[in-house]
């Protein structure tokens, strides 16, 4: 996760020395949920399902309005090509359960997969499609949020500024006394 959010750092200052805070997180926790969900690093998968759920998350809180055009329209267009995209990963993640070299615990998805239902039927794809686009729409906006509020309150509370900064140097400290005695 460290290395994960480092990269993305790194890429976000490659050419300025100042980074737009809200959309920093917004690529910084859809980046993490999409690890944590569906445990596949394909950048060129993972950038343009990041776009579709851009659309998706406006979408949620536009005038439902099924008209070519509108932001509800263009969201539920963008809806479609998570599902497509989705798709094909639960499918090949399916067969590596299925052959044992995939563990139901190696990522959300797999989770889900291996679930069955009352009746020992495993879970439907679009139920479980809807499950995890509602566990990223959920946890990009809660976490996004929460990181924003933490960086634009930081600088205005020097206690706070303070506190945060201790936390980390003891938590730094820490890691250093065990990473010593495992070694």
């Amino acid at each position: 996760m460290d290395e994960l959010v480092k990269r993305l750092l790194l890429i976000e200052t490659e050419e300025t020395d100042t980074i737009k805070a809200v959309t920093f997180m917004k690529k910084l926790t859809f980046t993490i949920a999409f690890n944590i969900l569906f445990g596949i690093k394909d950048e060129c998968t993972r950038e343009a399902l990041f776009e579709d759920f851009n659309l998706v998350f406006k979408a949620i809180w536009s005038l439902p309005v099924h008209f070519p055009g509108t932001v509800y329209w263009r969201g539920l267009k963008a809806r479609s090509r998570i599902v497509d995209r989705i798709s094909p990963i639960l499918r090949k993640k399916s067969e590596e359960l299925s052959s044992g070299i995939l563990s139901p615990t190696s990522d959300i998805i797999s989770s889900m997969i291996a679930l069955r239902d009352q009746n020992q039927q495993p879970i439907g794809h679009h139920a479980i499609i809807d499950n995890c686009i509602t566990l990223m729409i959920a946890s990009h906006d809660t976490y996004t949020i929460l990181l924003s509020l933490m960086i634009w309150k930081l600088p205005r509370d020097p206690e706070i500024y303070k506190k945060v900064l201790e936390g980390g140097i003891l938590w730094l400290h820490i890691n250093a006394i065990v990473i010593q005695a495992v070694y």
